[in-house]
């Protein structure tokens, strides 16, 4: 019975346990969102800080896997005592691969799931650069809209852990948002 009684102690200590590691290191959040609007479309920029702070990232990438952050977008407009109005939205996909042989990183950069560019660089600091300094024109259109009456969301998930090996989890940002 106490074999028991401690299998499940584990077990309901587990993701308690799993949380403190991953709150060990600096959260990853998006600082200096804005977005303007230009000809009918929204133009958003921005940084995302600490993304490469989680050692499982850097190593991923480091030993050849393909790692990646993916950006999704919303363009909403606030009404007051309402739910939130969604006009637009948008996902980019960073997505780099370490080639061991030529010492490089290649960065596949998607805008809505098709290939917009394909950058090829040798210095980790540059890759990490390209890969958390975004910024994109014609990102979200305002279909109509004044653009002081609407709002950009961004938001990043860095990587895909799992809690007992099993249970799948996403890291993520919170939800940045700026006026346009």
């Amino acid at each position: 019975k106490k074999r028991h009684m401690k299998r499940l102690a584990l077990i309901l200590l587990s993701p308690a346990i799993a949380a403190g590691s991953v709150a060990a290191q600096p959260d990853a959040r998006i600082t200096q969102l804005t977005g303007t609007a230009s000809d009918g479309h929204v133009n958003v920029s921005f940084n995302l800080e600490n993304a490469f702070a989680h050692p499982e990232i850097r190593d991923a990438l480091r030993s050849g896997i393909s790692t990646g952050f993916t950006y999704h977008f919303v363009l909403i407009r606030k009404r007051p005592n309402w739910f939130d109005q969604k006009i637009s939205t948008a996902t980019v996909e960073v997505i780099a691969t370490y080639n061991s042989v030529t010492q490089e990183y290649l960065l596949n950069y998607r805008r809505n799931r098709l290939l917009v560019r394909t950058e090829v660089f040798t210095r980790f600091d540059a890759l990490e650069r390209a890969m958390t300094m975004i910024s994109e024109p014609h990102l979200l259109p305002l279909l109509g809209r004044r653009p002081e009456k609407v709002r950009v969301r961004v938001k990043a998930d860095l990587m895909q852990g799992y809690l007992l090996h099993i249970v799948p989890w996403n890291i993520s940002t919170g939800w940045e948002q700026a006026r346009v």
